[in-house]
């Protein structure tokens, strides 16, 4: 009977030590699958003005435009970016280097585009379809600065950092430790 019970005891005591130590055992470079992950939508709405007076001697009058238009941004990571070696596993720790953060999408709808003043005087011509697009192009570049100057690729990080931190406690990781990594200048 004591040999009984200090056998059952060992081996409590082995299998205690053993869920200690025991490695979540899945693949940890599934994640990749995901591919790009946006986790962040930004609306950003620009009004694009131009008065264009009439500088030459035989164009009398001057012409004036509204254009209000709006884009949707989005940022996150490419996880399909994430190198062997990217991660490592210690225990029920994993440490994961991800891709940096960056624009991942960016749209001007023509539904969100709208001519909301011309005005044209004097022997002026109105403006051409063509002149319109060139505006349009300076507003989006414009946005595109602008959108750089807000919280949406530090968002975009903490988002895709809540996501990846879910991703693996799921898996039965304790405890995720995130890194971003640097841009690769090609």
């Amino acid at each position: 009977m004591k040999k009984l019970t200090f056998i059952f005891f060992v081996s409590i005591l082995l299998s205690g030590c053993n869920e200690e130590n025991k490695l979540p055992e899945v693949e940890v470079y599934e994640i990749r699958n995901i591919g790009e992950l946006s986790t962040t939508e930004y609306t950003v709405g620009k009004i694009i003005k131009l008065d264009d007076k009439a500088d030459e001697w035989y164009k009398y009058g001057d012409r004036k435009i509204l254009i209000n238009c709006k884009a949707k941004v989005k940022a996150g990571v490419d996880l399909s970016l994430i190198k062997e070696g990217d991660i490592t596993v210690s225990g029920t720790t994993i440490t994961i280097t991800i891709p940096p953060t960056e624009i991942t999408s960016f749209s001007m709808d023509s539904k969100h585009i709208h001519t909301e003043m011309e005005s044209v005087s004097g022997f002026r011509d109105a403006f051409t379809h063509l002149e319109k697009n060139k505006f349009l192009k300076q507003g989006e570049a414009a946005i595109r600065e602008e959108i750089l100057h807000t919280d949406i690729i530090k968002d975009g990080r903490l988002n895709a950092e809540a996501f990846i931190t879910d991703f693996y406690k799921q898996m039965g990781f304790e405890k995720v430790i995130i890194k971003q990594g640097e841009h690769d200048d090609k």
